[in-house]
């Protein structure tokens, strides 16, 4: 008889260097998004083509090394963009 062969549970996370505006209390621990195929798709190209822009900078400038990628998301109107930003000073 064949076992079940074990899965993974997620497909890996990051840290997160600011949340703005800063979360209050009785603001839930976790929320999901959960978006279509396509929709993933899109968001992956998005971030391709802001990293690829980031990665044309002089990462050993300072202005370089600061530079960063915001993932807004609009819970009201269910939508996600993808933006350039800066680290703050002394993160």
């Amino acid at each position: 008889m064949a076992t079940e062969i074990k899965t993974k549970q997620t497909f890996g996370g990051n840290d997160v260097v600011q949340i703005r505006p800063e979360p209050k209390d009785g603001v839930p621990t976790a929320m999901n998004v959960i978006i279509t195929f396509e929709e993933a798709l899109k968001l992956h190209l998005s971030l391709g083509q802001a990293l690829a822009k980031l990665n044309s900078y002089n990462r050993s400038t300072t202005l370089g090394k600061r530079s960063a990628v915001n993932i807004c998301l609009y819970p009201h109107k269910k939508r996600i963009t993808v933006n350039e930003a800066q680290i703050p000073k002394g993160k």
